[in-house]
């Protein structure tokens, strides 16, 4: 069964702010750098993101349909997410 037509607004929604919100945690990770022991800030900024979003997804799932997302729906929730990748990526690349 595809996933609800809410839950996949709720999840575009979340996405594109997150991807909003680039600029400012690619300002901030640079702090951090020491702590997290990371050489390649565009690949820590991308796990960082992508991983927020698979959370994110994960846990709104839940909330909204109290359960866990079954095996095909996690696939599901990831090739949503991974669709917004390539805007993900630019984003990191050209932000200030």
């Amino acid at each position: 069964m595809p996933l609800s037509f809410e839950f996949r607004k709720y999840l575009e929604n979340t996405i594109e702010g997150i991807i909003l919100g680039i600029p400012t945690l690619k300002k901030e990770y640079p702090r951090f750098k020491s702590d997290w022991k990371f050489d390649n800030e565009f690949d820590f900024l991308y796990g960082c993101i992508v991983g927020q979003i698979l959370g994110t997804s994960l846990t709104a799932f839940r909330m909204m349909h109290s359960r866990e997302a079954k095996s095909d729906e996690i696939l599901m929730i990831g090739e949503l997410a991974e669709s917004y990748f390539p805007i993900i990526r630019d984003e990191i690349r050209n932000s200030v």
